[in-house]
């Protein structure tokens, strides 16, 4: 872990142990004041007071990561009044709407997942989002959702129906700062929830509930591992609570530390497969002849010295650079490769591995504490706050950083072979370009990211019996700091004047620099030529809301309710990288500036529930629900939402639900403001055929359009002279994305449909049946983002047959493209953020569950219940409309977004004294997203894939229980994806094998 956050340990600690300090003296001065009652009337108990974050659910509750609906109902009679996700309305019956799926406590810790995005990303409604297999050089260790494939920033993580702190300048949030040890249970409502919670819930809300009346002192303590004794992960808390002020009041704080190791990229053979990529700017340095190439008989010359026959290297082949003078063959070979086998990779077509530095899973390690206290001031009114604190620091390796210098020949390191081919030249004196990933000087690249996310949140609430209902305002202030740094850093400026220096760099340090071959430099060289960059960004978040929710009015068929309510939020940001950063003076990373922004939005909303039928023999009830959110955008200008739902339960069985929504989402700081950023997206191989298409064996330059394509790539700047056996095999380019301040609000419409049905049989066999079917629509427009740099190369060279159909170097697409005039090769794509086209997604989620007693089997003897369910997620359509008018796209069923089957099943034993289940998890078959853009794509698609993991929970007694579970049984390894080997999608498929988990839990 990095040196930052060792030193950070040592004050983390006393500042956890002062606030727990702190907290038991709180409620030791709150415990004598025992104020016996309030006004002359007896002091309440705190469930006396209808709370927006005591909720339930209303709604569907399916399978193994889900809480029963027999316990949903069980909830809803113990309390007043409940809350639905998704509407601010309270009443007693009240269900949701819209799909809605609950997971309990028991059944996220039944995973074995240290996290919760782990847990939560087997549902089919989740989608791919940041989590711990993001290990490239943008790796974070932070976690999203990613709700319905829509992406992160389009769904709203909640906690107990509050907004919580954003972790990055898309204002997503890292689930991972949520207290584990706290979580009652988490509700998932599919679709637009605009009208309720404003901007962000375009794809739905993700709430996370706590438990609001802790008592005792609970300790937890898992250990997990992969089963070849690596990626281990350890987690451990404490949670202190209890009432006080003759349970007036309620104080609980929790405390945690997780620390999760990394898991080498070549640990594990599926990965050794890769090749690490096809870029020939090797560690040894190479010579790329361009439009100054050395002749043909200085090459045979040279080669024949190493016993190679004339014309077996062509003279524009890319040569590499032996440590003892002498040159090899990079490009076509390798040949006279002299170097060592454990630094470069030998495919047989190229020397690199790219992979050797890199991770499978992003080492982290995290602390957080949260503390919440409540008090009952009188009767009708409690006073509560709340904070929230999370430090983690993440660190990833990634290959060293590349590029291509201009380099004298009168060098001094310059060899004797190289000088005989540099002479050749038409130009002997001009200087020559030297390309090199410099590993061997600077070592891999590092990424190390220490964070710190904080929340306070105070607020006073209380009932309002003149409309049988209750008011809340509250207040909260978040603040996010990342402090980055990246080791391994040339500094391009050192660079320059070591490689011009006459004397080759000796007077600026000890032993000058020489860049041929794997050179070792000086203390003093390297401490001349290699920094680390740092840079800070700041996020800070304040929130005011008032509601209100009551009786409206007594209609006939029950009380009307309604909820309304004012809301201010206030979001900036700022980025500050170091001097070397803003100078652009670091190898293979683009100029970035400082740059910062704010945005602030006024809000009100009104909500009302209004019952219809009541008793009837066709109607048990018949509800209308109806929304509306007014939101003033400081940017984006004034947007409306609303809602219209309807629920009909039709008998005591069956229950009929169908809702529209409009949501709006308004741009981030981030996508408004942010500065240049740079990253390294994989574009394909020309084999499979993406990459790059001027590639003089690409699909465009040898189909019927090649003379058009040939031109265009003239046009980009691919030399004339190179134009004809052009080669170039990159699969990785830079891209540079950047904010906008033009950009208006996204807005979609979702359209849902479903019914839920439990059995109404007095037979015990059947009394346990529960499932539910729903549909979903979601359609968004203007949506917010950039083309991918694959997809802007494909729509350049007109793969899909409609982007630039004249094959025109003033296509939006190509001018996004640029090339180094001396080689062709691209040296950066960019990625404007723009309001472009649409997305539509729309599917099927089906749910069962079915609980019984072993008696109702006949074995009486045995005891203890069996549970059985499943939640089945079917996507019909995932489409995608890169520009306002232009084609549209159906991802469903490819790889990369979200499967067109997705399920989890589970069978689950439960008695008083243990539990043990199995689950089943199944990813359906996939077809490879170079398809839907490519029809020609040869490249193979995935066949269906299944994991099982055993479960098991062992209550000892009431204090001690001991959880222990095994994941990926089987040990299923992951599938190729596309058509190079070692190649997968680690979202998607298990990539680690199997897994075990063992847990300590202490309630006292």
């Amino acid at each position: 872990m990095n040196t930052q956050a060792q030193a950070m340990r040592p004050a983390l600690r006393p500042a956890l142990l002062a606030l727990l300090i702190g907290q038991a003296v709180a409620m030791s001065v709150f415990a004598h004041e025992a104020p016996g009652s309030v006004s002359g009337r007896a002091a309440p108990h705190l469930d006396a007071v209808p709370d927006a974050s005591a909720v339930t659910t209303g709604g569907t509750s399916p399978m193994p990561l889900v809480a029963s609906a027999s316990t949903a109902s069980s909830l809803a009679t113990q309390l007043d009044a409940v809350v639905v996700t998704g509407s601010r309305i309270v009443r007693p019956d009240y269900v949701a709407s819209s799909p809605t799926t609950t997971i309990s406590r028991e059944a996220l810790d039944h995973t074995g997942a240290a996290t919760i995005e782990a847990a939560l990303n087997q549902l089919p409604q989740l989608g791919i989002g940041a989590n711990q297999t993001n290990s490239g050089w943008g790796g974070t260790g932070r976690a999203s959702l990613n709700l319905r494939g829509l992406g992160a920033l389009r769904n709203l993580v909640l906690l107990d129906g509050r907004r919580l702190q954003p972790s990055d300048t898309l204002q997503v949030v890292d689930i991972n700062t949520i207290p584990t040890a706290l979580i009652q249970d988490i509700e998932i409502i599919s679709g637009g929830a605009s009208a309720a919670y404003g901007s962000d819930a375009i794809s739905g809300v993700v709430n996370v509930k706590l438990d609001d009346h802790f008592e005792g002192v609970e300790l937890n303590s898992q250990y997990s591992a992969y089963e070849p004794g690596d990626g281990a992960i350890t987690d451990l808390s404490a949670t202190f609570g209890g009432n006080f002020a003759d349970e007036r009041g309620n104080a609980v704080l929790s405390l945690s530390h997780t620390e999760r190791d990394g898991v080498d990229y070549m640990s594990r053979a599926f990965f050794r497969q890769s090749r690490g990529g096809s870029d020939f700017r090797l560690p040894t340095g190479i010579y790329r002849p361009s439009v100054n190439p050395p002749s043909q008989a200085a090459v045979d010359a040279v080669f024949a010295s190493y016993g190679v026959a004339p014309g077996r290297v062509p003279s524009s082949s890319v040569l590499g650079y032996n440590g003892d003078g002498s040159l090899f063959l990079a490009n076509n070979g390798p040949l006279n490769y002299r170097g060592p086998d454990g630094l470069l990779f030998n495919t047989g077509t190229q020397l690199n591995n790219l992979n050797q530095f890199a991770q499978l899973q992003v080492p982290l390690e995290r602390q957080s504490a949260f503390g919440r206290l409540r008090f009952a001031i009188n009767e009708d009114v409690t006073a509560y706050g709340q904070f929230s604190y999370t430090t983690s620091s993440s660190w990833v390796g990634a290959e060293a950083g590349n590029d291509a210098f201009s380099v004298p020949v009168g060098n001094p390191f310059i060899s004797d072979d190289l000088h005989a081919i540099l002479a050749s030249r038409a130009d002997p004196d001009a200087p020559f370009r030297l390309e090199k990933r410099f590993q061997q000087e600077a070592g891999p690249r590092t990424f190390e990211r220490d964070f710190d996310v904080h929340q306070f949140l105070a607020g006073v609430k209380g009932t309002l019996p003149v409309v049988d209902g209750s008011w809340d305002v509250y207040a909260s202030r978040g603040r996010t700091r990342l402090v980055e740094a990246n080791g391994g850093a040339v500094v391009v400026s050192a660079l320059t004047s070591l490689l011009n220096a006459p004397d080759g760099g000796r007077s600026l340090c000890a032993g000058g620099y020489n860049p041929f071959g794997l050179s070792v430099l000086s203390d003093s060289c390297r401490d001349y030529l290699v920094a680390t960059p740092i840079s800070h960004t700041v996020l800070e978040q304040d929130v005011i809301e008032a509601n209100l929710e009551g009786r409206l009015a007594s209609l006939s068929a029950g009380d009307a309710r309604f909820a309304a309510g004012l809301a201010y939020r206030s979001d900036a940001y700022a980025y500050q990288p170091d001097r070397l950063l803003q100078r652009g003076d670091i190898v293979g990373v683009f100029r970035t500036g400082p740059s910062s922004g704010s945005s602030r939005v006024h809000e009100i909303y009104a909500e009302t529930l209004l019952p219809l039928l009541n008793e009837r023999s066709f109607a048990e009830s018949l509800d209308l629900g109806l929304g509306w959110r007014y939101s003033d955008y400081q940017h984006a200008g004034g947007v409306n939402t609303y809602k219209a739902d309807l629920n009909w339960s039709v008998n005591e069985s069956l229950r009929l639900r169908g809702s529209y929504q409009r949501a709006v989402r308004a741009p981030s700081v981030g996508e408004l403001f942010v500065a240049p950023s740079v990253s390294i997206p994989n574009v394909g191989t020309m084999a499979s055929g993406a990459g790059d298409q001027c590639h003089a064996l690409s699909q465009a330059r040898t189909g019927a359009d090649a003379a058009a394509v040939r031109a265009l790539c003239l046009q980009q700047g691919v030399p004339a002279g190179l134009v004809d056996t052009f080669d170039n095999l990159q699969d990785e380019v830079l891209a540079t994305s950047s904010g906008n301040v033009s950009l208006k609000p996204e807005t979609a419409d979702t359209y849902t449909l479903g019914a839920a049905w439990n059995s109404s049989s007095s037979r015990p066999l059947w009394s346990g049946l529960w499932a539910a079917v729903d549909y979903y629509d979601i359609r968004i427009k203007d949506v917010i983002g950039t083309i991918d740099a694959t997809s802007i190369l494909a729509r350049c060279f007109n793969q899909d047959g409609v982007s630039n159909p004249g094959l025109s170097q003033a296509n939006d697409n190509c001018r996004q493209i640029t090339r180094d005039p001396a080689t062709g090769l691209i040296t950066g794509v960019s990625l404007p953020t723009l309001n472009l086209g649409g997305y539509r997604t729309s599917g099927v989620d089906v749910q069962f569950d079915w609980r019984v007693g072993l008696d109702a089997l006949g074995l009486d003897r045995v005891g203890g219940k069996l549970s059985v369910g499943s939640i089945v997620g079917y996507v019909d359509k995932f489409e995608q409309q890169l520009e306002r008018g232009g084609p549209v796209y159906d991802y469903a069923r490819t790889v990369g977004t979200v499967p067109r089957w997705k399920a989890v099943s589970h069978a689950e034993y439960d008695n008083s004294l243990f539990t043990a289940g199995l689950r089943w998890r199944h990813v359906g078959a996939q077809q490879h997203a170079s398809r839907v853009t490519n029809p020609a794509s040869t490249t193979p698609g995935v066949a269906a894939h299944d994991y099982f993991d055993l479960y098991g929970t062992w209550r000892i007694n009431s204090i001690w229980s001991v959880r222990g579970g095994i994941n990926n049984l089987t040990d299923k390894g992951p599938p190729q994806v596309g058509s190079s080997p070692g190649s997968t999608n680690a979202s998607v498929y298990d990539i680690y094998g199997r897994q075990y988990y063992l847990s300590l839990n202490v309630r006292l």
